[in-house]
C-alpha cells in the first residue's frame, strides 16, 4: 500500500512532468534543425550557390535554436520546481517518521530517510533526467532516418538495440552490488556515529582501536561491493562508448556507399549521422547514469517501508485528559521473551506513584507503554477510561511530561528546549523552569535561556541537563508527567528541587510516576508499584508498601530500597 505522502508525490511530480514533456516535444522537434539545415547546404546551397538561401536557411536556424534554448530553460525551471515540491511533501514528513521510528527501537533500520529523500529529489530535478524525457522520441528520429534511406535506417537501429542491451546488462549486473554496497554503508555509518557518541567510553576505556578495526570491516565490504558494481560498470560504459564510435564509422561508411552508389546525396549522409547521434544520446546517457537511477529506486523502496510502517489513521479529537491511569494485564512479548506480562494497576486523578524495582525488571518499558511510544502484546493502558491507541500523539503530548533515563537537549536555546520547541511564550518558559526550581541555575549561565546547548553550545553537566529536562517536562500544565530516574545525576540540592516540584505537582491534581531506586525519592508518592522480572510483585499505598518492603540505610547519605518481600 503506496502512503499518502508518496502518492502526493507522485500526482505533483506527474503535473510538473507532464508540462515538462509537452516543452521536450518541441525542444525535440527542434533538434532536426541541425540535420534539416546541413541536409539543405549539402544538397541545395552548394549545388545552386544560392546565397540569399544560405541566409533564410541560417535565420531559421539560428530563430530554431533560440526558441529551443528558450523551451530548454522553461523545463529546467519545471524541475526546480518539482524539487521543490518534493521537499516540501517528503522532508518533514521523513524526518517526523525517523523520529517516530527512533522512539519505537527502529531508528537505525530507517536512518537514511533524509538522505533518500535528498536521493530521490536529486534524480528528479537533475539534468540526467532529460534524457528519460528524449528516450520516447528514438523511435521517431530512426523512423525520419529510414525515411531518408532503409539502410541506413537499419544501421542506426541495430546501434540503439546495441545500446539498449548493453544498458540492461549494466543494469542487471550492477544493481545487486550497489543494494548489497548500501545496506552495508548503514551499518558502517550507524556504527561510526555510535563510536562519536560514546567516544569518553572509547577512548577511556582503550576501545579505540578494537572500534577502528569492527569499523574498517564494514567499510572494506562497503569498498568491495562498490568496486565490484565501479568495475563492472566501467566496463559497459566502455562498451557504450566504443559501441557510439563505431556507430559513427558504419553510418558515415554506409552513407558514402549509398552516395557512390547515387542512392542518397552527400546531405543525406551528414542529416542520417547527425540524427542517429541524436537517437542514441539519450541511451548513452541513461546507461552512464544507471547508478544513480539504481540509486533513485532503492531510495523510493526505503521510503516506502518507512511510511508503510507508520500508516496513520483519523481519529476522533478526545477532550484533554484529566491523569487517570489504569493498567489491565498488560503483556510485552519482544525478541524471543516476555519484557512485562500480565501486568495491572490503576492510579486515581492527581496520584504520585512510586515504580521500583532491580534494574531489568521493566520499569523503563512499562514508561514507554505509557508514554504510547509502543504496544503491548495483550492487555491494554487506558486514561481517562479511553484506550492509549486512540488518542493521537500530537493531540495527547502537550498533556505528558517526560524525563528520561539518558537525558538530552535538542540543539537550540535552554528556551527553546524548555519551550519543547514551540514558539516561545516567556512567562510559560519562566514558570515551568520555577516549578522545577532550575530557573536559578539558568540565570547563572552565560547568556541565561538564551544559552546554546547541544553541538556548537554550552557543555552542561549531567545534573544540569536532568534539570532543564524536568523543566521541559512541565511545561504547558501537564496532567500526566512520567519520571524515569530524575535523580540519576542529580545531587542533593537537585533533590531537594526535584522533591519540591513533586509537592507542586501533587497540589495542581497532576498525576505522576516516577521510577527510582532511592527511598529518599519515594517520600513523596501515595502508592508504590514493584515490579520484577517483568512482573508485578506488589502495589499499594506507600505506607503499606514500606512495611511489607525490606528497608535498608546505604553507607553514607543515599538510601536504596531491596527489593525482598517480608
Amino acid at each position: 500500500m503506496v502512503s499518502r505522502q508518496l502518492n502526493d508525490v507522485k500526482q505533483k511530480v506527474g503535473r510538473y512532468f507532464a508540462f515538462t514533456a509537452c516543452f521536450s516535444l518541441f525542444v525535440n522537434v527542434l533538434q532536426l534543425t541541425f540535420p534539416l539545415y546541413m541536409l539543405q547546404i549539402y544538397d541545395r546551397v552548394l549545388s545552386s550557390q544560392n546565397m540569399p538561401t544560405l541566409v533564410v536557411i541560417t535565420i531559421a536556424a539560428v530563430a530554431s535554436y533560440l526558441v529551443m534554448g528558450a523551451l530548454d530553460f522553461i523545463r529546467s525551471r519545471l524541475l526546480v520546481c518539482t524539487g521543490v515540491g518534493i521537499d516540501d511533501i517528503l522532508s518533514a514528513s521523513t524526518l517526523r517518521e525517523m523520529i517516530r521510528a527512533s522512539s519505537r527501537g527502529e531508528g537505525t533500520a530507517y536512518s537514511r530517510g533524509l538522505r533518500d529523500v535528498n536521493t530521490l529529489r536529486t534524480f528528479l530535478t537533475g539534468s540526467h533526467i532529460f534524457p528519460l524525457f528524449d528516450a520516447p522520441w528514438i523511435p521517431i528520429y530512426l523512423l525520419v532516418i529510414y525515411l531518408l534511406h532503409p539502410l541506413l535506417g537499419i544501421v542506426a537501429t541495430g546501434g540503439a538495440l546495441l545500446l539498449l542491451l548493453n544498458g540492461y546488462l549494466n543494469k542487471r549486473l550492477t544493481e545487486d552490488s550497489l543494494k548489497d554496497a548500501n545496506v552495508v554503508q548503514s551499518y558502517s555509518s550507524a556504527f561510526a556515529q555510535s563510536c562519536i557518541h560514546n567516544a569518553e567510553s572509547v577512548c577511556g576505556m582503550g576501545m579505540l582501536e578494537g572500534a577502528l578495526s569492527r569499523w574498517s570491516s564494514y567499510n572494506a565490504n562497503v569498498v568491495k561491493f562498490q568496486t565490484k558494481a565501479s568495475y563492472r560498470a566501467t566496463i559497459f560504459q566502455t562498451i557504450t562508448k566504443t559501441v557510439r564510435l563505431l556507430m559513427q564509422v558504419f553510418i558515415y561508411g554506409t552513407g558514402a556507399y549509398l552516395a557512390l552508389s547515387g542512392e542518397c546525396t552527400a546531405g543525406c549522409m551528414i542529416a542520417a549521422s547527425i540524427i542517429m547521434g541524436r537517437a542514441l544520446s539519450p541511451i548513452e546517457s541513461t546507461v552512464s547514469f544507471s547508478r544513480g537511477i539504481v540509486d533513485a529506486l532503492h531510495a523510493y523502496r526505503n521510503l516506502e517501508q518507512l511510511f508503510a510502517s507508520v500508516q496513520s489513521r483519523d481519529r476522533v479529537v478526545l477532550p484533554a485528559p484529566r491523569g487517570a491511569i489504569m493498567v489491565d494485564k498488560v503483556t510485552l512479548f519482544r525478541n524471543g521473551r516476555y519484557i512485562l506480562k500480565n501486568v495491572s494497576f490503576s492510579l486515581d486523578k492527581g496520584t504520585i506513584a512510586g515504580l521500583i524495582g532491580p534494574s531489568g525488571a521493566g520499569k523503563s518499558t512499562l514508561c514507554r507503554l505509557l508514554l504510547g511510544l509502543e504496544r503491548p502484546t495483550a492487555g491494554e493502558i487506558r486514561i481517562d477510561d479511553s484506550d492509549l491507541s486512540a488518542w493521537d500523539n500530537e493531540k495527547l503530548g502537550p498533556h505528558i511530561g517526560y524525563v528520561s533515563q539518558d537525558v538530552a537537549l535538542l540543539s537550540g536555546t535552554i528556551a527553546e528546549n524548555i519551550a519543547r520547541m514551540n514558539k516561545l511564550d516567556s512567562s510559560r518558559i519562566i514558570e515551568a523552569a520555577q516549578k522545577a526550581n532550575v530557573h536559578e541555575l539558568i540565570l547563572r549561565l552565560p547568556e541565561g535561556y538564551e544559552t546554546l546547548v547541544g553541538r556548537g553550545g554550552v557543555t552542561l553537566s549531567g545534573g544540569q541537563r536532568q534539570r532543564i529536562a524536568l523543566a521541559r517536562a512541565l511545561y504547558g500544565d501537564p496532567r500526566i508527567v512520567i519520571l524515569d530516574e530524575p535523580n540519576a545525576n542529580l545531587d542533593l540540592q537537585g533533590e531537594r528541587a526535584l522533591l519540591d516540584a513533586l509537592d507542586s505537582l501533587r497540589k495542581e491534581e497532576c498525576t505522576v510516576i516516577i521510577t527510582t531506586h532511592k527511598v529518599s525519592m519515594l517520600s513523596s508518592a501515595d502508592m508504590i508499584v514493584m515490579l520484577q522480572d517483568g512482573e508485578l510483585r506488589m502495589s499499594g499505598p506507600r505506607e503499606a508498601m514500606f512495611e511489607r518492603l525490606m528497608v535498608r540505610k546505604s553507607v553514607g547519605k543515599n538510601q536504596e530500597l531491596s527489593i525482598h518481600a517480608n
